[in-house]
């Protein structure tokens, strides 16, 4: 039986995906920052509910995470240029295109955490770099 981090990845890979098809559909018929009003509407709606949910949890102790405010805010700046770019470029490359991201986030791991790499791991990262050269062409 698999792990259940590993479904739960499963199905942010489902989400993420109808989310970027879904952007695409929306970016054909709008501009890309009224695209982004609406997934913001959608993130909110997400956002509430779990806060609703858990707002017990989130509010004792509360205090600032910087490094959680960061990570929203390029998240969120990702999103708008990612919609941007699905305006004018293909779904089936823009979506490999910036899914290549993760190599960035290992090479940054790896000076700034100290985090190590084995050699499968090395290669699927290479290999990650190759995808987005030859999609760029």
């Amino acid at each position: 039986m698999a792990e259940r981090w590993f479904l739960i990845i499963l199905l942010a890979i489902v989400c993420f995906s109808f989310g970027s098809f879904f952007g695409k559909l929306a970016s054909l018929k709008d501009i890309p920052f009224r695209v982004y009003f609406f997934e913001a509407v959608g993130t909110l709606t997400v956002f509430t509910t779990f806060v609703i949910y858990y707002r017990n949890t989130i509010f004792t102790n509360f205090a600032i995470n910087f490094p959680a405010l960061l990570m929203g805010l390029c998240w969120g700046i990702g999103t708008v240029l990612f919609i941007i770019a699905l305006k004018y470029a293909k779904l089936s490359i823009v979506a490999p295109l910036s899914a290549a991201y993760p190599a960035l986030t290992v090479i940054l791991a790896l000076i700034f955490l100290g985090e190590k790499l084995e050699l499968r791991e090395i290669a699927g990262i290479g290999f990650a770099i190759i995808s987005v050269v030859l999609l760029a062409r």
